[in-house]
């Protein structure tokens, strides 16, 4: 399949070139159209076969996902032998399709599908434990010795005196009683260590004459004949009997039996008759794949298999959903134009899953929530390209004059909208981890699947229409002719509108503090629990602390189907586990299910908050500099002040309605500041072009006048991804509800900002940059020289 994909892709580049180079319309017909073709065969045959061309995140199919910090500062060498030793760990409980991969300098990423239960607690102490072996000998006064450290405990550890402190120490011991309890003892034993693991060869559970589980040491060469000298040394004689040989574990006592003979055959037992049968193959497996620098558990993901298959339902319903909904918008609109519109769209949609597979990009829930806003976003373009032909065919321009003027016009603002999206899509994918990445990486793709989409194909159509008529039927329909609202004398008002809701916001988040904070941000336990009877939030808050857990944070979830419920519960760290059974005992009729479990460490907690914030802070930044590059700086200006203030406001009212910060919100926030400004750009860029051209009346007047003409456009391309994102907010389930509500409010606002927040400032600007009533005639307010936009 590699090559016919490979052959396919030089004939798309061939065919693109050529398209690109083209001088006459014949040519470039031909040539877009071999384009169209050889970049749908490209990603049609990645798709074959579609069970297996997208692979599928551990949120979409279930599992775990381990993050874990490697101590002190390794090296490349030290990672890579520290992910060996864990793939090598892993691969003796028979799991499959193991991920592991080094996130940063110091960090490993494990990712192991359908892991759940009891077994993901066995597989943090597999990942866990160093596996540091040590055979030191235990004195023959040791009685004396840990009577002496006894008497000098130290917070309930014994504490050796001075003259035994340099030749020996004190290690614990655990075994269990007959009641099954824990009980730890103490055992004294000399610093000097007579062997260690690295001689092991293997290592494996058995069973002893008295049925009890034990772990079989076996020493390669060097180590058969070490362990003899040292057995040998030390076994019993007629004269003394033998020493106490202790077998240590990562600092724990394991075992030290008494060496009655040498031992030659590089065999020897940890044994204990508390140890069971998982307990020993977990230790057989550590001793043969010892890690030499110790691990931290930075954080757990687990997610339900049947959360996973949900996720997927209510990811393609709301896709299918949007895509209806903005497909059949566009063709009652634009009737032919419209329906040319929904086959550029196929082809995007085509595009975007086939570099998904190509590439081999995971595919996750909010990368389906990203797939879902492409549809919204991706016939923008198309709306930019129409409304412009709409204008030249009402200057009576003939149908073929009036396609490529339309297209010339529209060119600079439909790049200049997606480079802004791309900017906090590509910070996304840099900052972001798991899920969130995912989003970015289909954003991003479906940003290049759209700019070919919208420019290419839809231009394509277009042009082989025209080969066949000359007055093909471009008859749109328009729900808003010549409106004149002075929207800058709103102005004032909706800058009060504004800032009621962000200080009501800021009230909200002062008054909550760590509340709002999501589990990412501040470490803990976070769990989503499904059930199915319709219960009182009170009774269930009641129930939990009625177990003695402090500190639960509990909220209900919206988008669930019919007939089930959800909530996200936020506990302190560990007790995640306690609160989901505290609940299935409490109500079992309500069949409450687990769905999703995080278990996020307060360091990770701290460096997320840090990771995010510098994220908004970048992307915002990117998107003031490319609009600072694009424009003159006081519409620059006036549109980094809109995005923010969307930003804001989405932020205030998701704190009115309690919604936790979480990551993914984050990710919205970001999407929403790319989104937000692509409004300012088009009314920007048609203030511009008034300007340039000089028209009638003060720069009030041209600003008014413009953002009349680009009403119909605002409203129009903010529709379609209105559109999209309530399907994913009446269908996308309960994972990616706070995340599609937060798009839909910064949508609404990047709309609203557009017309009666960044024109104001714009025009404020203005006239403080001349100190009096700018004309639109000032050679500072026609823009800088570039492309005739919308």
């Amino acid at each position: 399949m590699h090559i016919p994909i490979f052959i396919a892709s030089l004939g798309f580049i061939g065919f693109f070139l050529w398209y690109l180079a083209a001088e006459n319309a014949g040519t470039r017909r031909a040539a877009g159209l071999g384009a169209i073709i050889a970049s749908l065969l490209t990603c049609g045959l990645a798709l074959f076969p579609l069970d297996k061309a997208i692979h599928l995140g551990l949120d979409l199919q279930g599992g775990t996902e381990f993050l874990l910090k490697v101590q002190g500062n390794p090296n490349q060498q030290a990672m890579d032998e520290a992910i060996s030793v864990l793939r090598k760990r892993l691969d003796t409980l028979g799991t499959r399709e193991i991920a592991i991969q080094p996130e940063g300098s110091d960090r490993i990423k494990i990712q192991i599908p359908g892991l759940q239960g009891a077994e993901v607690d066995q597989t943090v102490r597999l990942l866990s434990q160093v596996a540091l072996l040590q055979f030191q000998l235990v004195p023959e006064n040791e009685e004396e010795i840990l009577a002496a450290a006894t008497a000098h405990q130290v917070n309930g550890v014994p504490t050796l005196p001075y003259q035994y402190a340099l030749d020996y120490v004190v290690l614990p011991s655990i075994h269990k009683d007959a009641q099954g309890n824990d009980v730890k003892s103490w055992v004294v034993v000399e610093k000097k260590v007579q062997m260690s693991g690295k001689y092991v060869s293997q290592a494996y559970r058995s069973v002893d004459q008295t049925g009890n589980s034990v772990v079989d040491i076996e020493f390669n060469e060097a180590g058969k004949t070490l362990f003899g000298q040292v057995t040998g040394q030390y076994a019993a004689t007629q004269d003394r009997p033998g020493r106490l040989l202790a077998i240590v574990l990562d600092g724990v006592v394991k075992s030290a039996p008494r060496l009655n003979q040498a031992i030659y055959d590089g065999r020897c037992e940890i044994s204990g008759g508390d140890m069971s049968t998982a307990e020993c193959s977990e230790l057989a497996s550590v001793l043969v794949n010892p890690l030499d620098t110790p691990i931290t558990m930075l954080s757990t993901n687990s997610v339900a298999a049947s959360l996973g298959a949900d996720s997927i339902q209510s990811g393609l319903h709301a896709g299918i959903y949007a895509l209806i909904l903005v497909a059949g918008f566009m063709i009652c609109y634009y009737l032919l134009s419209g329906t040319i519109a929904v086959v550029s769209l196929a082809v995007n949609l085509v595009l975007l899953f086939g570099l998904l597979a190509q590439f081999h990009f995971t595919l996750t829930l909010p990368g389906i929530a990203g797939i879902v806003l492409t549809i919204g976003m991706a016939v923008d373009a198309n709306v930019l390209i129409y409304e412009r032909i709409r204008d030249e065919l009402a200057l009576k321009k003939p149908a073929r004059s009036a396609i490529d003027t339309g297209f010339e016009k529209a060119f600079s603002a439909i790049f200049d909208s997606n480079v802004t999206t791309l900017i906090p899509a590509l910070v996304l994918a840099y900052f972001g981890t798991g899920p969130l990445r995912g989003f970015a990486v289909t954003l991003v793709l479906g940003i290049v699947a759209n700019l070919f989409a919208a420019l290419v194909v839809t231009r394509n159509v277009f042009d082989w229409i025209l080969k066949a008529t000359e007055s093909p039927n471009l008859k749109m329909f328009q729900f808003i002719k010549s409106p004149r609202f002075d929207f800058l004398s709103l102005r004032y008002a909706g800058l009060v509108v504004s800032l009621l809701i962000i200080i009501a916001g800021g009230i909200a988040v002062g008054t909550s503090g760590d509340k709002l904070l999501g589990v990412d941000f501040k470490g803990g336990d976070a769990l989503t629990m499904t059930y199915t009877q319709n219960l009182n939030i009170a009774d269930i808050r009641a129930a939990i602390e009625k177990a003695n857990l402090k500190d639960v944070e509990i909220q209900p979830v919206s988008g669930v189907s019919q007939g089930t419920y959800a909530l996200q519960l936020q506990t302190q760290s560990g007790d995640g586990e306690t609160a989901s059974q505290t609940l299935k005992t409490a109500f079992p009729q309500a069949n409450f299910t687990a769905g999703s479990t995080d278990k996020i460490g307060a360091q990770v907690g701290t460096e997320m908050k840090q990771k995010a914030l510098t994220a908004l802070l970048l992307g915002l930044f990117g998107i003031l500099v490319y609009a600072a590059l694009r424009f003159e700086w006081s519409y620059a200006i006036a549109a980094a002040v809109g995005q923010l203030h969307d930003v804001l406001i989405a932020l205030s009212i998701m704190a009115l309605l309690g919604r936790e910060l979480t990551l993914p919100l984050v990710g919205a926030l970001l999407t929403i500041a790319g989104y937000s400004i692509n409004d300012k750009i088009v009314v920007f860029d048609r203030i511009r072009e008034g300007a340039a051209l000089r028209e009638k009346g003060s720069f009030y007047e041209v600003i008014n006048r413009s953002l009349n003409l680009t009403l119909a456009r605002t409203i129009l391309t903010g529709s379609t991804c209105l559109l999209a994102t309530l399907a994913l907010i009446l269908f996308g389930g309960p994972v990616i509800h706070d995340f599609s509500l937060t798009m839909f409010i910064g949508i609404l606002s990047g709309i609203y900002s557009s017309h009666f927040i960044s024109p104001g400032l714009a025009w404020w600007l203005g006239r403080l940059n001349e100190g009096a009533a700018a004309k639109p005639t000032t050679p500072t307010l026609s823009g800088k020289k570039a492309a005739v936009g919308v």
